[in-house]
């Protein structure tokens, strides 16, 4: 009988041992953005329904020394397993560096990240070939426009850039002083934004990734005409009086007030600047991608986009879990409930006609999102710094007409060659 229940006892021990070694934690960072905590505590409840071995610890962090705190976290051996960060340059670094995980082998199994997000956003975490995150949200860029105005003046949507152009014109004649879709580019980025487009509907994504990353042969980087004929683009938009008089002077608040006060019956603006309309009461509103360019090398499947998401350290010891983890937030179900607790663009719209409390016109947005062949992050967050600086600096001088598309385009080259060279030594 002794035996017996010592054997039972060390059954039991053993049993519990077991169970122990069992029981996995995921450390899990992001930004302290409204609705997050919410969201990630009700998915996590939900998480182990079908993990229950698994509990998420959840930390947020304010933005600003998120990135610096977040590198030497996970150089260090207390950092996170999954954690927050922007597409581009930075999970680009913490790739190369070998601190983020190659999720490739775990992206296509069955109901895995990869077989719910579009390749637009995974595009966007790619690397060498490999992916390095899972996309949850994004921002992305339209031009959107006023279609009652559009109707009552027989405009239609422009297919190419060139009548975007003549549609500028013709709002013109209807008013001289209406502006048909102020810049704003006081503070420089919206003009950069322009140019992230631009040069991809010249380019293509393909054409300008060996320039973006530097990879490109000294005697080759940034020679392609395309990059002067982007510039030259927005040379004809501004003369065609697509834009406002000084459009470098203008704040970009007033470039979004004119078109949700209906001033202006058109802008290239946000996923963001919903709310803008929605608050100002403003409904007739619809959108566009920015239209090709006639004999460029673009795709119109393509367009701007600046994802955000997930990365997974290099160190875990849970690699299965917290792939497991990031692809359940990316889910139908929990995609749909991270749209309602954020109000943020998912990456997985499948269930974004479900959700309440947001505008059709958001959900026709993160829909058409969905279906990017390609997306085209933003200069000045895919470039490196001092590149980044050099483009901003000269799409100012170009739309004050104080450099030539081919001077600015030099410019930029000089400082990109400077800043290879420093790369490589």
């Amino acid at each position: 009988m002794r035996a017996l229940v010592a054997a039972a006892t060390l059954a039991t021990l053993a049993g519990g041992s077991a169970l122990a070694q069992d029981a996995v934690t995921i450390k899990m960072w992001t930004l302290d953005n409204t609705g997050y905590p919410e969201f990630i505590a009700q998915a996590a409840e939900e998480f182990k329904k079908t993990h229950p071995n698994v509990t998420i610890e959840h930390q947020t962090f304010p933005g600003d020394p998120y990135k610096t705190g977040l590198q030497v976290a996970l150089v260090g051996s207390d950092g996170p397993d999954v954690f927050f960060n922007w597409s581009g340059d930075d999970a680009k670094r913490l790739a190369k560096d070998g601190l983020a995980l190659d999720l490739t082998s775990y992206a296509d199994a069955p109901g895995a990240f990869g077989t719910t997000v579009g390749e637009g956003y995974l595009d966007a975490f790619r690397y060498d070939g490999k992916l390095y995150g899972v996309p949850a949200d994004a921002v992305s860029k339209y031009v959107f426009y006023n279609t009652a105005y559009f109707a009552e003046h027989k405009l239609e949507v422009p297919k190419t850039l060139a009548e975007l152009g003549t549609l500028c014109k013709a709002i013109r004649t209807i008013d001289p002083n209406t502006v048909p879709m102020p810049l704003g580019n006081k503070t420089r980025w919206k003009a950069i934004h322009w140019m992230t487009m631009l040069n991809e509907r010249e380019l293509g994504v393909d054409g300008t990734a060996a320039d973006y990353d530097l990879s490109r042969p000294a005697d080759e980087l940034y020679t392609d005409a395309g990059y002067a004929k982007a510039f030259q683009d927005l040379l004809d938009l501004q003369d065609a009086g697509c834009f406002e008089e000084a459009p470098n002077a203008t704040d970009y608040t007033v470039a979004d007030t004119m078109f949700s006060s209906q001033a202006s019956p058109m802008e290239f603006c946000g996923s963001w600047c919903i709310s803008g309309f929605e608050t100002a009461g403003f409904t007739d509103v619809g959108f566009f991608r920015l239209p090709v360019v006639d004999g460029g090398r673009g795709d119109a499947g393509a367009n701007f986009l600046v994802p955000e998401g997930f990365q997974v350290s290099a160190k875990t010891a849970h690699p299965q879990e917290a792939v497991d983890w990031l692809s359940f937030l990316v889910s139908d179900d929990q995609a749909a409930k991270f749209v309602e607790y954020t109000k943020f663009m998912p990456s997985n719209p499948a269930k974004i006609d479900t959700v309440e409390g947001v505008s059709p016109l958001f959900k026709e947005l993160a829909a058409d999102v969905g279906t990017f062949t390609q997306g085209v992050n933003v200069l000045d967050v895919l470039l490196d710094a001092a590149v980044s600086e050099a483009y901003l600096n000269a799409t100012v001088e170009v739309l004050n007409r104080t450099m030539t598309p081919d001077q600015a385009v030099e410019a930029i080259r000089k400082v990109a060659l400077e800043a290879q060279a420093k790369a490589a030594s």
